[in-house]
């Protein structure tokens, strides 16, 4: 299948193919869908004919991308003289295009001929197909199918040019590179090469992969635009939860209605950037997916790190050797460089001398030139000399041999060397060590204190730990000191510890630290604070699941809830969509465990959790049952929200009398809705419903109530904003509607919300063509799109209407503008990023863009 580039005005073209009768509600599902990812449906009622001829059909499918078929029980009418129905002929002639099958069941009066040609088309492994029931999961199922197919079949944004690099993210380490020139400029030429798309870096651990991958990651650093990107796959234990890692270090939003690897493809596709994967050992199942982005995205080069091969197409592996040890002069080589520099860093006047030097040669040699074994070696050099080193490590290494026997001799080696500088330790530092293997990623000195028991003095232990190179001190955005362990040792500590049978008591105690601190930030995540506690949980994010995964094994769902519940605005903000599902079906299935107040907040996280993913007939599921267990539990606030978030889904679908039932419920809950964000999204649906209903009259006190309780709320003000820009429009008030997507601008950049941002620049832009302003549409058009993917942008659509486009098309911006005017727009847009797009979007000549209306 051909790769289709996409100029701005060239939107791809899905062929919607089935009967126009007994299937009319069922086409305008398909043709929602169609225009929700902003593609082109073909749809022959809109040419004004009941059935086109032949040669209109055939001319229609000419000029498509897609096709998408849909079969209940007609095989459709077969023209005087011919074999074939017109529904049969148009699936035929679409084989060059893909092909999307959406079969209607029960069909119990299908006729024959349609049910031999459906089983062939099932048959035929180069087509999807799918059965639905409803019109309602039709337009579910071709959305999703679409935005898949897109990322994998098609490059949907204008071709990049050649944007401004974007910030290198690589981590720095804390000591330079030795004696990897010639491995460097191997690596380096491999990723400059145009026809090398995937490096793998082998070799055992402690060899020293991630050094070199991130020294050359910084070599090549001006030869890729977009820059480089890290990623460390050493916490993710699970090949199923790459996608989701990937998408949180790269920070792509994600959600549960596509896999992350759409939302990662969409947002690589036009980017042309080096990606290091780091890690990747354990995970070798996930492989395929690596292959799967590069194949969306060919501008992307990626180098992965790992203890074997991804065996994928396009993959070139290089395999690390360890540093030399011998040569002419062995006093000199890269092995013995590494170990005088890393000795000289905790013994400042120590020197290479006649007495030592040969003491140092056998150390490297013995250690087989290993970098973090060398390194080890080197931090005892403050207790031991070289020779006293070389007497513990042959004691030592007559042990390798009753090793296991598939386990590389290297890595028995790096394993035992470990041990060696775990036995110099004193015995509470030994202990410490052993704790500190709870954690599941960086910590802070707060949670290194509630795991460490009774040891005298963490902070001294801490920093013995520190000197011996076994826990790393990581530098963090809000410069809060921090402390890790490269994973190979993380994994010995962890072994000691359940040794030591202090396990449970260990890990009880870091879930409960890990409890406390979700309480302490829960207050503060509704405020200006908001954007910094949301990076600080994104840093504690491994820990703050294995405590729920403590919990959840535990026989506590009540704990896993109570952080899910005190951190429910990072999973929603930062794009843990999916990840934040799968647990709260994990609590779901232990509800015998919970009490009903416990089980009404479940599933009221729950229905919240499936709403900002689109899956909004679970939602409506899981919300219904929860509203007798709130009002029980004396959560009136929350009642209500869940009552008039159920009557917004239900007139979604048309079930007016529903909708209407639990409105009145609604008002019965009014007065004790209270306040703050759940007043606010309150009335925020109120108004939605009454927009939707095209009440205008009802809808702006509701409004005004939801931008007054919202004020300390970022999501809730997002929302507010968004809508009262939406009733302005309706109203014809467009600069009221100008001065509320402004307002709503800043909130969602303040908070880091990449969809929200691209949502309320469309707005935007929107406008401007209607004032006139073209270019700055287009501009602001573009870096909507640079900012979207599938999912980034889901949460609001289940808290807001679409926008009422009131202006111009892109094809008639194009035709107003001229070509060349408006890729020039379009490509500057592309490089506005979000500072530059919010300086934009708030530019002079928007009038009062620092009013609202006031509540």
């Amino acid at each position: 299948m051909r790769s289709r580039i996409l100029t701005p005005d060239q939107r791809l073209r899905v062929f919607v193919s089935s009967s126009l009768t007994e299937l009319a509600e069922e086409r305008q599902a398909v043709d929602s869908a169609v225009r929700r990812l902003r593609l082109v449906p073909v749809m022959f009622e809109q040419g004004a004919r009941p059935y086109p001829p032949r040669e209109l059909y055939r001319a229609y499918l000419g000029q498509s991308d897609i096709f998408v078929g849909v079969y209940g029980e007609s095989y459709g009418w077969i023209a005087p003289g011919d074999d074939l129905s017109g529904l049969a002929d148009e699936l035929d002639l679409a084989r060059a295009l893909p092909r999307l099958i959406y079969v209607k069941e029960p069909a119990p009066d299908r006729e024959p001929r349609l049910a031999t040609m459906l089983e062939q088309v099932r048959r035929d492994g180069g087509i999807v197909y799918r059965r639905f029931d409803t019109a309602h999961r039709l337009r579910t199922q071709v959305e999703e199918d679409l935005a898949v197919l897109l990322s994998e079949r098609f490059t949907v944004t204008p071709p990049a040019t050649w944007p401004e690099p974007a910030a290198c993210v690589l981590p720095s380490p804390p000591t330079p590179l030795i004696g990897r020139s010639d491995d460097l400029a191997a690596v380096e030429a491999l990723l400059t090469d145009a026809h090398v798309p995937l490096v793998t870096l082998i070799g055992p651990g402690g060899i020293g992969k991630t050094r070199l991958a991130l020294a050359a990651a910084d070599r090549v650093l001006d030869r890729f635009p977009d820059g480089v990107r890290y990623v460390d796959l050493s916490a993710t234990a699970d090949p199923a939860l790459v996608g989701e890692t990937l998408a949180r270090s790269l920070g792509v939003r994600t959600s549960g209605s596509v896999p992350p690897v759409t939302d990662i493809a969409s947002w690589l596709r036009s980017k042309r950037l080096l990606l290091v994967v780091d890690n990747f050992e354990q995970l070798t199942d996930a492989a395929p997916l690596v292959a799967d982005l590069l194949r969306a995205a060919p501008g992307v080069t990626v180098l992965v790190t790992s203890r074997a091969p991804l065996r994928v197409a396009g993959e070139w592996v290089y395999a690390v050797p360890p540093l030399p040890t011998t040569g002419d002069d062995p006093t000199t080589s890269s092995a013995v460089r590494l170990f005088v520099d890393r000795t000289r860093a905790v013994s400042a006047d120590f020197a290479l001398t006649p007495d030592n030097a040969a003491a140092v040669v056998e150390v490297v040699r013995r250690l087989d030139g290993l970098p973090l074994a060398i390194e080890l070696a080197a931090a005892k050099t403050r207790l031991l000399s070289p020779a006293a080193i070389v007497d513990r490590l042959g004691d030592r290494f007559d042990l390798l041999t009753g090793g296991a026997r598939d386990a590389p001799e290297r890595h028995r080696t790096l394993r035992d060397t470990i041990a060696w500088s775990y036995d110099l330790l004193g015995k509470g530092e030994r202990t410490l060590f052993d704790r500190l293997g709870v954690f599941a990623g960086p910590c802070d000195l707060s949670a290194l204190e509630e795991v460490a028991g009774p040891h005298p003095d963490v902070f001294a232990g801490v920093e013995a730990l520190v000197e011996s190179s076994l826990l790393v001190q990581r530098a963090t955005p809000d410069d809060e000191p921090r402390f890790t362990m490269l994973d190979s040792i993380r994994a010995f500590a962890r072994e000691k510890l359940r040794d030591s049978g202090d396990w449970a008591a260990v890990s009880t105690a870091h879930a409960g630290h890990y409890l406390r601190f979700a309480g302490d930030v829960q207050p503060r995540l509704n405020t200006s604070a908001a954007p910094l506690l949301l990076r600080r949980l994104e840093f504690e994010h491994d820990n703050v699941v294995a405590a729920m995964d403590w919990y959840l094994t535990h026989d506590d769902p009540g704990a896993a809830l109570e952080i899910m519940w005190a951190t429910w605005v990072f999973w929603w903000r930062r794009g843990h969509v999916e990840e934040g599902n799968r647990y709260m079906s994990q609590v779901l299935d232990r509800v015998d465990l919970l009490d009903e107040p416990q089980v009404g907040m479940a599933l009221m996280l729950a229905g919240g959790v499936a709403l900002v993913s689109g899956q909004f007939e679970r939602a409506e599921g899981v919300l219904e049952p929860a509203l007798p267990r709130l009002r029980a539990g004396g959560e009136g606030p929350l009642a209500a929200l869940a009552a008039v978030t159920v009557a917004q889904l239900a007139l979604a679908r048309g079930d007016q009398e529903r909708a209407d039932r639990y409105l009145r419920e609604c008002r019965e809950l009014e007065p004790d809705v209270g306040a703050g964000w759940e007043a606010s999204l309150f009335h925020s649906r109120l108004a939605l419903i009454a927009l939707r209903r095209g009440r205008l009259d009802e809808v702006e006190d509701d409004l005004r109530a939801a931008l007054g309780e919202a004020v300390m709320d970022q999501l809730s003000m997002v929302v507010a904003e968004y809508l009262y820009a939406i009733y302005a429009v309706a109203r014809g008030r467009i600069e009221e509607a100008r001065q509320h997507l402004v307002a709503g601008l800043s909130v969602a950049a303040a908070a880091g919300d990449e969809g929200g941002l691209g949502t309320f620049l469309t707005a935007v832009a929107d406008l401007d063509t209607r004032t006139g302003d073209l270019e700055r549409a287009v501009r602001l058009g573009a870096a909507a799109q640079a900012l979207r993917t599938p999912s980034n942008e889901m949460w609001m659509r289940g808290f807001v209407s679409p926008w009422p486009v009131t202006g111009l098309d892109a094809a008639a911006v194009r035709a107003r503008l001229g070509a060349a005017a408006y890729d020039s727009a379009w490509q500057a847009g592309e490089r506005l990023g979000t500072p530059g797009a919010v300086a934009e979007a708030s530019a002079a000549g928007y009038g009062r863009t620092t009013t609202r209306s006031q509540p």
